[in-house]
């Protein structure tokens, strides 16, 4: 499975690691697993150095639909994309496709600059 993830509850943080092609149905179950660990508004860090997304047009709108859906959650957390030296773009879009509005979302071409911006940003707010 190319997408990988951990919740971590007592640093209100999610990593998550990106390697391949990301479908769908992962991205949903990683939606999910962010629901139900109540971790929406914790601190998100996403490496997407090594990942491709070829989402169709129908794929992105259904998961935008469900994770904007998901408003009476509070509100998200920061997120911060690692893209690497690549910027991998076509990843990012598809990403930033799926979020709510007002997303904190950054990008940055290396993970410790993800991690300072991530570490100075507030959390989201909890419902």
């Amino acid at each position: 499975m190319p997408l990988h993830w951990k919740i971590a509850p007592l640093e209100q943080m999610v990593v998550c690691v990106s390697e391949g092609v990301v479908t769908k149905d992962e991205l949903m179950a990683y939606f999910k697993a962010l629901e139900k660990a109540g971790a929406g508004h914790y601190r998100k860090l996403l490496d997407a150095s090594g990942a491709e997304c070829h989402l169709t047009p129908a794929e992105t709108a259904e998961l935008a639909a469900y994770a904007k859906s998901l408003k009476g959650q509070g509100t998200p957390g920061p997120m911060a994309i690692f893209t690497g030296s690549t910027g991998n773009d076509e990843f990012v879009r598809s990403v930033s496709a799926l979020l709510r509005p007002g997303r904190r979302l950054r990008t940055f071409s290396t993970i410790h600059a993800a991690r300072r911006w991530l570490d100075s940003a507030p959390l989201g707010r909890t419902s």
